[in-house]
């Protein structure tokens, strides 16, 4: 019998999955720097342009690798991130992935310090290594938007 501990490991190309998108991001990847630099007069905006603009779809572009095992999971690609089962307040399951926050309640702050899982091919691997792991964070099933009044208020 061995003690080996399992890890799940799994990777996820945005770019692959997704083509409809890549014409319109290779346009503004090309086009917003040229536009910058002719626009500002300077070669030093351009490539401001293209920093920002890479940072925000290096995700889509480049793989993203995941390796879930007894402690945590860890995501790796260009915004690194790991997140310990124990810190896990919230999950959140969506069509495509599963977010596992640290804050109990929704908060914009998700996007920062909590951790998308995409399922890419393995989202039964995914989904069983996460209800085996966050057992103490199960209790939202989906997105919960607060309920709203019928918006008659009384003073009193």
């Amino acid at each position: 019998m061995s003690s080996e501990p399992t890890v799940l490991r799994w990777q996820v190309h945005l770019a692959r999955r997704q083509p409809e998108r890549w014409p319109v991001i290779m346009l503004a990847l090309v086009g917003a720097p040229v536009l910058g630099a002719w626009l500002m007069g300077h070669w030093i905006f351009g490539l401001a342009a293209l920093w920002m603009l890479w940072s925000a779809t290096a995700d889509y572009l480049l793989p993203i690798r995941y390796e879930a095992n007894a402690e945590g999971v860890r995501q790796r690609g260009w915004s690194p991130r790991l997140m310990r089962w124990e810190r896990v307040k919230r999950v959140v399951w969506g069509e495509d992935g599963v977010m596992l926050s640290p804050f109990a309640h929704p908060t914009r702050l998700n996007a920062y310090r909590g951790v998308f899982l995409w399922y890419g091919d393995h989202r039964a691997e995914v989904e069983n290594i996460v209800r085996t792991h966050c057992a103490h964070a199960l209790g939202e099933t989906k997105a919960k938007k607060k309920k709203r009044g019928t918006g008659v208020h009384t003073r009193a």
